[in-house]
């Protein structure tokens, strides 16, 4: 089955909840402090998460996110830089349908993986 993305089948809530569910939202294993990561990662999944709440249609989706920035407040430019990935990710996932399928796939598999977990998914007790 594939998946063509383009503004008519896939919204812009769809890509949001994909890339939440993706498991992309995780700090890499790394031996340095990660705490500007998990900042700029925590971001990132506010404003997916807003995203997915608003349901903005695609036209519309760059007005979401500015305004979202201006909600977030002070410093803007982290915010301002991960809505310009999201925006990027919505214009990948438009002219890309391969992307997305990778993503659907990814979100299966880190479902599956969270399921078999010792901790079965908590949050807490990962990494």
């Amino acid at each position: 089955m594939s998946i063509v993305p383009n503004s008519s089948i896939l919204r812009p809530r769809d890509l949001a909840l994909l890339r939440l569910a993706s498991g992309d939202l995780r700090p890499r294993k790394r031996a340095r402090d990660q705490q500007a990561d998990r900042a700029g990662l925590e971001i990132k999944r506010r404003i997916l998460e807003q995203v997915a709440a608003l349901d903005p249609e695609p036209e519309a989706l760059e007005a979401a996110l500015i305004k979202m920035i201006d909600e977030m407040g002070s410093p803007s430019g982290p915010t301002r830089a991960v809505a310009a990935v999201v925006r990027d990710d919505w214009q990948m996932a438009c002219s890309a349908p391969e992307w997305v399928s990778q993503l659907l796939s990814e979100a299966v598999n880190n479902s599956i993986d969270r399921q078999n977990s010792p901790t079965g998914g908590n949050r807490e007790n990962r990494d």
